[in-house]
């Protein structure tokens, strides 16, 4: 809703522009003041889009106060009623910036259309700050994902011009909750999710997607309970969108410049939910909640340990195997019978994973096992087992090269289909998501999605470069089923439109366009 103030020292004359007022279609917000002094009270204390003033009033007249009113604010709407023997004065206004004058008596039809005339004015004025703001807005998240991922420093130089004087939301965040999610949800979601999500925690968030799987939520609170939060997100997630949710929150940073290192110990964090799929917040500097064994169940531990197994974990393989044997060594009473079979049953597991497994050497160990006298003789034939597996896991590992290629070629030549996340990837070369995506990124240096994102990106790219296709068929073809979802995308990759890329302008070009507007 737009604020009139009407300025006029006679009170018929005010209360004649409200009639008028109240005939147009929109709705306005009305203020009044006799004169000139105490308008410049009125303007103090209130935000107003259009001004109306009188040009002889007592006090201070119209003219003065359209004069020190331009000093602060360039871009009010002012309208200045004058009679006959005030045109002079009229006149004089316009050097100050005056949209208009209406002369006295007003006529209903001139006023009318002088206020259509200052309407279309300040819509167009709020269009264009819109535009240039939301082109800021996507050159900001550009340099910033892309100074999140590779820590350059020539971006951050650029974040520094595009966020300078403070007034971005990003200078002023310090914690960042990373989001994963599945099935593309912040591709076909994320119109609906944003508003919702800021109606539902009243309290300011910078948003970036980072792919149709990821997203990151930037926090300006230092003293806010993070872990609450997340809980908090997580039941949003799925009582609005059915849709649950892992979330890896940060501790705490000075600012955007010191966010990169902490963001790779968040996606480090959210490779857990291969292997905890019960545990959905995990927590930067703290240890996991399956790293405390409070209950202390045998059963709990060693689903973990043969979980750890499974997945070639060695890692929380190690960590799982260190909870058990601290029980053990904790001084309280078992049966040797059953502590042994316990430590047997582990021996077993990672010798069947190790293929092909020799029966000779597990039947020797396991008989080693059952005539030891002392828990620590136990400990250390398993230890041994765990080191060999280890071993044998990083061979293998060593010999995965070909399966991250098959995996690569696979996104090359199929990089249009809507699903292509770990769970298919992992499938076709019969490894589990989990490690997958551990071994991917420790062989090419990105996550799996952000990879599948770069592909495609780099794939529109060169459509919208080399080809006359539509923008939506080119967002088809590269996996993006919404289009408007693809051009923010390609945006806040490229720094650039799919528009301007296609007409050759460079990011450099794009921050020059936005700096100058």
């Amino acid at each position: 809703m737009l604020t009139i103030l009407i300025v006029d020292d006679e009170k018929l004359e005010r209360n004649g522009i409200k009639f008028l007022l109240k005939r147009e279609k929109e709705e306005f917000r009305i203020l009044e003041a006799a004169n000139g002094k105490d308008a410049l009270g009125v303007l103090a204390s209130n935000h107003v889009d259009i001004l109306f003033s009188d040009v002889k009033m007592p006090y201070m007249n119209g003219l003065e106060l359209v004069r020190q009113v331009r000093e602060t604010n360039e871009d009010m709407e002012i309208v200045i009623f004058s009679g006959y023997n005030d045109f002079s004065y009229a006149r004089e206004a316009l050097r100050y910036g005056v949209v208009d004058y209406v002369l006295k008596p007003v006529d209903p039809e001139e006023f009318s259309k002088t206020l259509s005339r200052v309407i279309r004015n300040i819509r167009a004025r709020e269009a264009e700050r819109e535009q240039r703001e939301r082109q800021t807005d996507y050159l900001t998240k550009y340099f910033f994902i892309d100074y999140l991922y590779t820590s350059n420093k020539e971006n951050a130089v650029k974040l520094e011009e595009l966020t300078a004087g403070g007034d971005s939301v990003l200078s002023r965040c310090v914690r960042m909750i990373l989001v994963s999610a599945s099935n593309g949800f912040f591709e076909t979601e994320e119109e609906h999710f944003t508003g919702a999500l800021r109606d539902q925690i009243q309290r300011e968030f910078y948003y970036v997607n980072l792919n149709s799987n990821e997203s990151l939520l930037l926090f300006t609170e230092k003293y806010t309970d993070y872990k609450a939060l997340a809980d908090s997100l997580r039941q949003f997630f799925l009582q609005q969108f059915e849709t649950d949710c892992y979330f890896a929150v940060s501790e705490p940073v000075e600012n955007w410049r010191d966010m990169p290192e902490e963001f790779r110990r968040l996606e480090k964090l959210l490779e857990e939910q291969f292997y905890q799929p019960g545990q959905h917040v995990f927590l930067s500097g703290e240890p996991g909640e399956s790293t405390q064994d409070t209950a202390g169940e045998d059963s709990e531990i060693m689903e973990q340990i043969s979980h750890d197994i499974k997945n070639k974990d060695i890692a929380h393989l190690r960590q799982d195997f260190g909870r058990l044997e601290q029980k053990y060594k904790a001084g309280e009473k078992f049966s040797q019978m059953y502590v042994k079979f316990v430590f047997s049953s582990i021996l077993k597991e990672i010798y069947e994973q190790m293929d092909p497994a020799d029966e000779k050497v597990l039947s020797r160990k396991v008989d080693r096992l059952y005539h030891c006298r002392k828990i620590g003789d136990v400990v250390d034939i398993v230890s041994g087992a765990v080191e060999e597996f280890e071993k044998y896991t990083q061979e293998q590992q060593d010999g995965f090269r070909g399966e991250i290629t098959t995996v690569k070629n696979y996104i090359y030549h199929h990089y249009g289909e809507k699903e292509l996340g770990p769970e298919k990837l992992a499938a076709l070369v019969y490894l589990s998501p989990g490690y997958l995506s551990a071994i991917f990124k420790e062989e090419t240096g990105v996550t799996l999605n952000r990879f599948v994102r770069e592909v495609r990106m780099n794939q529109a790219k060169e459509l919208l470069e080399n080809t006359n296709k539509k923008i939506s068929q080119i967002a088809k073809e590269v996996g993006f089923s919404n289009s408007s979802y693809f051009c923010r995308s390609f945006r806040e990759f490229f720094g650039t439109s799919p528009e301007s890329c296609r007409k050759g302008m460079t990011d450099e070009e794009s921050i020059q366009e936005v700096q100058e507007s």
